[in-house]
């Protein structure tokens, strides 16, 4: 029996674009560069204190909110401060895949509205997506806390968890949404995590990932990597 979907929540950074290319790694070095300009720490203690809040809190800016007092805005104003020409241009092979996709987009990230804007806007997808769920419209609650997906659900007309599926690089924000009934795509290479049904290596195989998951080629206890049924597009 054939599954039917009606809604993608796609995350932006490191899945609509490559995140080899170096893009996430200079918004962490900017992550790091206010902690010690603006939150006045020690260098040293910095790579610490990101990962202690990423653990802890699911983001840098959760963290930061809930031990400084800072201007939530004005953090990541800074953190996207970045020539985004460096690192992306118009994607016409990912446009036109998502353009075959019929069911209703929505990109579902921890970043902010503007940046996911400027990133949509220079791989030329802007138009290709409802809306934009970002941890302004969260109350700057990130991913992977539960009540994030319910809310996301809620904002977009709450559709049927069955009938959507999230598509994410991080393995941690998958396992809220699977639990409560999405299908799970994992952006990333290697092993395929027990939180994703199926992983692909780019957002331009997503087409192929769907066909499966609509034919109900995959069961919810099964995991496969898209690249062991067919090359990489």
């Amino acid at each position: 029996m054939k599954k039917e979907i009606t809604t993608l929540f796609i995350d932006l950074d490191g899945t609509v674009y490559d995140r080899k290319n170096g893009m996430m790694e200079e918004m962490t070095e900017r992550i790091a560069s206010y902690i010690q300009q603006v939150l006045h720490v020690a260098p040293e203690r910095i790579p610490g204190l990101i990962d202690r809040y990423y653990q802890t809190y699911g983001s840098s800016l959760r963290g930061i909110q809930n031990e400084f007092s800072v201007d939530p805005e004005d953090y990541l104003a800074f953190v996207h401060d970045i020539d985004l020409d460096r690192y992306l241009q118009p994607d016409v092979t990912l446009r036109d895949r998502l353009v075959a996709i019929p069911f209703s987009k929505w990109i579902f990230t921890n970043a902010s509205r503007t940046h996911a804007e400027r990133v949509l806007c220079k791989l030329g997808i802007t138009d290709l997506f409802e809306g934009i769920l970002d941890v302004w419209s969260m109350e700057y609650i990130p991913k992977p806390h539960p009540w994030v997906y319910q809310h996301a659900l809620e904002m977009v007309g709450d559709p049927d968890p069955w009938q959507c599926v999230l598509i994410d690089d991080s393995v941690r924000n998958l396992k809220p949404a699977q639990q409560i009934g999405f299908s799970t795509i994992w952006v990333g290479d290697g092993e395929v995590p027990a939180s994703a049904h199926l992983s692909i290596q780019r957002l331009h195989e997503l087409p192929t990932a769907l066909d499966l998951i609509t034919n109900d080629l995959i069961l919810p206890e099964i995991f496969i990597p898209i690249s062991d049924l067919q090359p990489v597009l």
